[in-house]
């Protein structure tokens, strides 16, 4: 048995506020539910167990102060929209996407229609990449801890983390788990005991095996560019829902590294080109300041702070039929963070710095079938034209 708890707060929140809450509450509990906040945006409620209303009331609560406070002076950004092209003709009476087949927790399966989009928007955005002397990159799936550990991913996003790990390489451990699983469909209480401690995980981002390939090099002064397109996992708790939220998810990425001046440059011209592919798809949507689901650390608001003030990350925020935005993509500056995590100089000039321009592709798929339908017939003549003559 649930309850719906209301907790309102001191003053109404606005959307920046509100979207940093939802992303957070869910990981204070994984029988925490269906957060959302009022229309005015003076009240979040959840759906709690009622035996946890006492113990998780309280955390809600202070984390939606905290949040609220360390950003009230912040006020959202928008550097491109066109949500006046939004027609989505009846689209939000219409729940099941043809061709979308969930067969796990965040994992999905397309075929059909939903697949011919994936293939669409996948070769939009490798083109886009091409307006640059962009060098393909074939990444792995897997990527070491180790990796992750320099990217400060285990300190800002442990809640994410895919793990993945192997039977120690022993006869006795993988003859005693064979035998207990003979018969059995899942994993029992003792399987954990006998893996060691993983040391690889599954890539939650394209964009960190760049940075791994080139660790301790020196890129050219003039710069280099990649495009990746890869697998990537992060866990999401009870924030995971259809193509919007899945663990198991794939992204298009360009990466540029450089100096300041030199990958600052490239995002604002990649501003102008998504901003132009956008309004030629008739995708309404903005781009506008956003930052990333940091844990709920001592210094997690101050990083989130900080990249909602510096403008480091942009956010492709699709419209839904509900109202409610949905990201379908970024343009990241990480200053040279990553240069020194990797040891990675731009000749003659320091450490590199970096910009990442990247895409969910199953999420553009969920906005534009969510925006102009299932029916091709009524889709933007760009889209209609690719598909039939590259599918």
């Amino acid at each position: 048995m649930t309850r719906r708890v209301a907790i309102t707060l001191a003053a109404p929140a606005n959307d920046m506020v509100q979207e940093e809450i939802i992303k957070q509450v869910a990981f204070l509990s994984v029988d925490l539910r269906n957060a959302a906040f009022s229309a005015s945006g003076d009240t979040l409620e959840c759906d709690v167990p009622i035996e946890q209303v006492d113990a998780l009331t309280p955390q809600i609560q202070a984390l939606a102060k905290r949040v609220q406070a360390s950003l009230r002076r912040l006020e959202r950004k928008v550097v491109f929209s066109n949500l006046d092209a939004a027609q989505f003709d009846g689209i939000q009476q219409q729940h099941e996407l043809p061709g979308v087949h969930f067969l796990g927790l965040g994992q999905a399966a397309l075929d059909g229609i939903a697949l011919r989009l994936f293939r669409y928007f996948d070769r939009t955005f490798e083109a886009l990449g091409e307006m640059w002397p962009v060098e393909p990159l074939l990444t792995p799936t897997l990527i070491p801890a180790r990796v992750l550990a320099k990217c400060d991913y285990f300190r800002s996003f442990p809640q994410n983390v895919t793990f993945a790990s192997h039977l120690e390489p022993n006869v006795q451990t993988i003859d005693s788990f064979r035998t207990r699983h003979a018969d059995r469909e899942t994993l029992d209480d003792a399987a954990a005991s006998d893996m060691p401690s993983p040391d690889t995980c599954l890539s939650p981002a394209t964009c960190y095996h760049v940075y791994h390939l080139h660790s301790g090099t020196i890129v050219p002064a003039a710069g280099t560019v990649h495009g990746v397109c890869g697998k990537c996992f992060r866990f999401e708790s009870t924030n995971t829902s259809d193509l919007r939220r899945l663990w198991d998810f794939t992204m298009r990425e360009i990466v540029f590294m450089g100096t300041r001046e030199q990958v600052w440059q490239h995002r604002e011209v990649g501003l102008e080109r998504t901003a132009a592919l956008l309004t030629e798809h008739r995708l309404a949507s903005e781009i506008r300041t956003a930052s990333d689901p940091f844990f709920t650390a001592p210094d997690a608001m101050a990083k989130t702070y900080f990249q909602l003030s510096s403008e480091t990350k942009y956010e492709i925020a699709a419209l839904l039929p509900d109202g409610q935005r949905l990201a379908i993509g970024s343009l990241n500056y990480h200053t040279d963070f990553f240069g020194r995590a990797f040891d990675v100089q731009v000749q003659g000039r320091g450490f590199m710095h970096s910009v990442c321009i990247a895409f969910g592709l199953e999420r553009c798929v969920y906005a534009f079938l969510r925006q102009h339908g299932t029916d091709p017939a009524h889709w933007p003549e760009i889209v209609r034209e690719g598909i039939r003559y590259s599918s």
